[in-house]
């Protein structure tokens, strides 16, 4: 109901005075922005951040609320302002807590609430408010019964989780890879407590633990997962390929629509079968995100992320671009501002200006300041390292020789990024954190 009222306002030639406009801003819960994928016209957030601009006649692009022509300005080697999960930027413990976390994932933003996935802790911590101060505590917990549960249920259940990986966030919903029990899991309202989820992808029910059967219904180890413009996008790991569901599913065990990196939904080898990648094919898939139009796939085995330019129709279809690979049919190790290493690529994620990706095991994360155009095409920026050849972990001194204690600025095995606004989130995978890096 309220898109239908932004839609018909900004069909409206009427335009609110900036007192009008002040009036309104004064009265509006800031805090009910949704930022699950705010790029995507069937988000909360697009209508909201139009709804603004068309109140003040500003005409620009917009994603994010940044004009899509300026992009986020980061700089080498920065130093992250915030971390979650650790007291301060020196401390890398696990120590189980409301406060800590154990080899987290990725996170998702949504309705201003943070939700990270701890993965190691078989669970989701959530924040009401993105933490302004180091090592806040968690409001809630999804997948135990409370902050010192580490419990791993056998049978699974709608509740709980086996080293969950990627979550993501749209319209009130969250959407979780359950990576371990082979199957995701889909809330239909954004959790504040550890609730039953309401459909579950890859089992016939909660209960089942996925058989990992290659098929249009079943997944295998599946990590990646991101939805936008009524789409679900499932990166299954463990069958070398990308699951397309053209509606979000309603009910459990529902088929996917299309699928990339297999000729068909009964094929599930990496690269098809052949010795080397192709524009067509993927060895052991990540991550993928989607703004509604692109679509992009962290193929990590092949050490890759592939991008398709428009949303897939058909099944096998192939990509139009490659990063970190100089043709489709490499894939090869590097350490240059254009290469990742092999295996370590397993999420990536834009804010329709800028494409960030984490390249784990040169323990760095690469950001593009604007979508690249041509293969291999090399990062602008890096965080992690002071330049684009260091590769060594926790390396503050950029020696080329592994620290034992993180820093604000170091980082090691940063598998999951995120952005909202100018704050980049990044998984910071064995320093047990999460960094928060502000942009300008």
């Amino acid at each position: 109901m309220e898109n239908h009222k932004l839609k018909v306002f900004l069909k409206s030639k009427t335009s609110l005075s900036l007192s009008a406009l002040l009036i309104f801003l004064s009265l509006y819960d800031c805090s009910t922005f949704e930022w699950g994928n705010p790029c995507d016209p069937a988000n909360n957030t697009y209508w909201e951040t139009l709804f603004l601009k068309e109140t003040l006649r500003d005409i620009t692009p917009h994603c994010v609320g940044v004009s899509a022509k300026t992009a986020v300005i980061f700089t080498n080697f920065q130093s992250a302002d915030i971390v979650i999960g650790q007291p301060d930027f020196e401390t890398k413990n696990s120590i189980l807590s409301g406060a800590s976390l154990n080899q987290p994932g990725p996170v998702t933003v949504s309705g201003n609430k943070l939700y990270i996935s701890d993965s190691r802790n078989h669970r989701i911590l959530g924040y009401h408010q993105i933490p302004s101060l180091n090592g806040a505590t968690a409001d809630f917990v999804i997948g135990q019964t409370d902050f010192i549960s580490t419990l791993v249920a056998i049978p699974p259940s709608a509740t709980s989780f086996r080293y969950l990986w990627n979550v993501a966030s749209s319209n009130d919903k969250l959407f979780v890879a359950d990576t371990t029990n082979n199957r995701h899991l889909i809330y239909n309202s954004l959790p504040t407590a550890n609730v039953a989820a309401d459909v579950a992808l890859g089992v016939p029910d909660f209960t089942t633990i996925g058989g990992g059967t290659c098929s249009n219904t079943d997944l295998l180890g599946s990590e990646g997962v991101s939805t936008a413009n009524g789409k679900l996008f499932v990166a299954d790991e463990g069958h070398h390929r990308v699951l397309i569901w053209n509606t979000i599913p309603t009910s459990n065990h529902s088929p996917a629509d299309v699928v990339l990196g297999q000729a068909d939904f009964t094929s599930c080898s990496p690269n098809r079968g052949g010795p080397t990648p192709t524009a067509s094919s993927l060895s052991t898939p990540g991550g993928v995100w989607s703004d509604g139009t692109r679509l992009f796939v962290a193929d990590s085995f092949n050490g890759r992320v592939l991008v398709w330019n428009t949303i897939p129709t058909t099944n096998g279809q192939p990509a139009d671009l490659v990063l970190g690979q100089s043709s489709m049919e490499s894939a090869v190790s590097t350490t240059t501002g254009g290469g990742f290493q092999v295996g370590g690529v397993y999420n990536v994620y834009s804010n329709g200006v800028q494409l960030v990706i984490g390249d784990a095991y040169n323990h760095r994360v690469l950001i593009w300041d604007s979508i690249p155009t041509g293969n291999g095409q090399a990062a602008d920026k890096v965080l992690g390292q002071n330049n684009f050849t260091n590769n060594s972990a926790n390396d503050d001194g950029q020696t080329g020789v592994a620290g034992v204690n993180p820093t604000a600025r170091t980082l090691s095995n940063p598998f999951g990024v995120y952005m909202v606004g100018k704050l980049l989130f990044v998984s910071d995978f064995d320093n047990n954190r999460i960094l928060i890096f502000k942009g300008k």
